[in-house]
């Protein structure tokens, strides 16, 4: 099953090896937005000293490990501007998480509670606990 990857999600599973290990039989996808969500977080927290340079490198590295296609279909950002305005989102961001699952008809893993609760009603998000790599 394919799964599309938010950042959110993206970085839960980089600081917890039972979080990749559930992620082990999905096939993972995000936009091309999901590479600088998480690139920045990373950056900020390292900036706050939240992390040190060589935590930061670790969660680097199980982001590599979780070998997300990275994929731009060509109606990305049409269908990502559609579902934000249907959505009431001033911004696109998270539409592209929803467009992409959209696209390829399959759902969102996120951990943003705001994002499950703004777009619940598409049916196109999930967490971590709806799971079943069965």
């Amino acid at each position: 099953m394919t799964l599309v990857l938010d950042a959110s999600a993206a970085l839960r599973a980089m600081g917890s090896t039972a979080a990749r290990n559930a992620l082990a039989g999905f096939e993972l996808i995000g936009p091309p937005l999901l590479l600088s969500e998480v690139t920045s977080a990373l950056h900020e927290a390292l900036w706050r000293r939240q992390i040190t340079e060589a935590d930061a490198n670790v969660h680097r590295a199980a982001f590599t490990s979780l070998a997300v296609d990275i994929v731009t279909p060509a109606d990305l950002f049409e269908v990502a501007w559609t579902i934000a305005t249907d959505l009431g989102l001033a911004k696109t961001y998270d539409a592209e998480y929803l467009a992409l699952a959209r696209l390829r008809r399959t759902r969102v893993l996120t951990t943003d509670a705001r994002l499950r609760r703004g777009a619940a009603r598409t049916g196109l998000v999930m967490d971590p606990s709806e799971l079943d790599p069965g």
